[in-house]
């Protein structure tokens, strides 16, 4: 009874049966921006490509031989490259405009691709990840700053989920694709150089789209004093980030410890994705009507949840479907909603600057999760994969309860 008191206190009001019949009205996509819907097409390819080419890369170099420690090594190059990309975005998008930047970024990407399955070694591949991170997360923070910019605080939540949702299916499209056709032979890597060339083609056709879209412009310096105002958000995403790249990288090399086929992983990592997806519509209903931060505090219990779940039932496949699950609403959710409340503390002339802090925060918890889980697997077994989720969770929980129910009353 505390709990549901408390809840109606911080919300201003519980989700009562007259706010859920309004769902529908807060599904309805008409009020999103067109430029938003056609940024969401690329979105989806784009997920595609990365969703398919890393699962196959995990798990070729986990076949292969190579240790977790590598393999989170090079998923954080990845990451390091991401969180890098703050630095000159700006510069880049200056010099050459926002849809040069996005061509560039995917046809750059594509040579790299090609360029690791010729020369198949992990130096080869860590520089390639990091190369790869810098021109994707240029493209990301653009792409991200704009859905906030063209979007107000009242569809703002369903604007940012439609498009988290769009690079969402095709994240889980790729492993799918692994489930059909496997990890040996040519045949899926020939299909991870198509699925990346393909990119090209989807963005030149939304030029119009792109160049349409006016973002605000900001000083070349990125301004970190704007993690002050609100560090709930940035830890809650740092910590995401954490968990997303743990289990995008070192999840296959966990079941595959405990002997699930590729085929198999692949299914389960399409229908954490899938279940993802289909929570998006109401996560971003529910953003736009309920206290974002109790939402944040929800989707970070999920996140406490999923690793004990799958740690100690993965034998049974209802409850091993039913943990993964939880990881794909929760991983899917938590960037959605935090975007969305960092939209609505910072105005229009900071979102640009706090979208780029928001971007690299989430990429430093991703650059450490991979390097944290392998690492931790190495010493403790697969075990340490579940330690290195769960520790930064409690940590955030604990960190935000104290600012939200403690410091306020001071």
């Amino acid at each position: 009874m505390q709990w549901i008191k408390l809840k109606k206190k911080v919300c201003g009001h519980g989700l009562m049966p007259n706010n859920l019949s309004k769902i529908s009205s807060y599904i309805n996509l008409k009020s999103i921006n067109v430029s938003v819907k056609y940024l969401s097409i690329s979105a989806l390819f784009t997920g595609i490509g990365l969703g398919y080419f890393f699962t196959l890369m995990v798990m070729i170099l986990k076949h292969n031989g190579y240790s977790e420690s590598m393999i989170g090594l090079i998923g954080a190059s990845f990451s390091f490259g991401l969180m890098s990309a703050g630095l000159i975005v700006t510069k880049i998008l200056k010099q050459i405009g926002l849809y040069q930047t996005m061509l560039l970024s995917i046809s750059v990407q594509t040579l790299l691709v090609i360029l690791m399955f010729v020369f198949f070694n992990p130096i080869v591949i860590s520089i390639s990840h990091f190369i790869m991170g810098l021109l994707g997360g240029m493209n990301w923070m653009t792409m991200d700053t704009w859905v906030n910019v063209v979007s107000t605080n009242k569809n703002r939540g369903k604007a940012i989920a439609f498009y988290n949702l769009s690079i969402t299916l095709g994240f889980s499209i790729g492993p799918l694709l692994i489930s059909l056709f496997g990890t040996y032979g040519s045949v899926p890597i020939f299909l991870a150089i198509f699925l990346m060339i393909i990119r090209t083609p989807v963005i030149i056709s939304i030029k119009k789209y792109v160049e349409s879209v006016k973002l605000p412009t900001k000083d070349s310096k990125l301004n970190f004093s704007l993690l002050k105002f609100a560090p709930f958000i940035f830890l809650a995403i740092f910590v995401s980030g954490i968990g997303d790249s743990s289990f995008g990288v070192l999840f296959p090399a966990y079941m595959i410890n405990l002997e699930f086929s590729d085929r198999y992983i692949g299914i389960l990592l399409f229908v954490a994705l899938f279940f993802g997806i289909l929570s998006q519509p109401f996560v971003g209903a529910l953003t736009d009507t309920i206290n974002k931060r109790v939402f944040i505090f929800i989707l970070l219990s999920f996140h406490f949840a999923w690793p004990l779940i799958l740690h100690n039932f993965y034998q049974i496949n209802l409850i091993l479907f039913f943990a993964v699950i939880i990881w794909g609403i929760a991983g899917t959710s938590l960037y959605t909603v935090a975007l969305a409340y960092l939209g609505e503390r910072y105005n229009f002339k900071e979102i640009i600057a706090a979208t780029s802090v928001f971007i690299i925060v989430y990429e430093a918890g991703e650059f450490f999760g991979p390097l944290i889980s392998g690492f931790m697997m190495d010493i403790f077994g697969n075990i340490g994969f579940i330690y290195s989720v769960i520790v930064p969770t409690v940590m955030a929980f604990a960190i935000g309860s104290i600012r939200t129910f403690y410091l306020r009353k001071m």
